[in-house]
């Protein structure tokens, strides 16, 4: 798959498991550089996001990853995001809480025990 494509399949895929009541009303800009893929962000808010390709001018977090499966597995839980981030897998710049937010921004409540984050 392109890049233009895989983006588009998150989009899709994720979109049921997408937790709207986590973010603040004004957008959030996650920042992915990937090492051996292509570099995108997530732009979201709560009431929508999308995945858009390249580099954010002024992203509010920027995550460091090997690659797009990578992310993909983290966001979608299929990673343990925290076991990820302890094994070396990610590293993030910028507010860190919210690097931890996004860890469950796409899974559903069932999936998760109750989490709170407050910035």
């Amino acid at each position: 798959m392109n890049a233009e494509t895989t983006l588009k399949h998150w989009q899709t895929s994720l979109k049921p498991k997408f937790r709207y009541d986590f973010l603040p009303a004004e957008d959030t800009i996650f920042q992915f550089r990937l090492q051996r893929d292509f570099d995108c962000y997530l732009e979201a808010n709560s009431s929508s996001y999308e995945f858009l390709l390249g580099h954010h001018e002024a992203p509010t977090l920027t995550l460091y990853l090997p690659d797009a499966s990578t992310l993909f597995n983290i966001l979608s839980g299929d990673i343990d995001g925290m076991e990820a981030f302890m094994a070396g897998d990610y590293r993030a710049d910028g507010n860190i809480i919210l690097s931890q937010l996004l860890l469950y921004l796409f899974q559903k409540p069932h999936d998760i025990s109750k989490h709170q984050v407050i910035d």
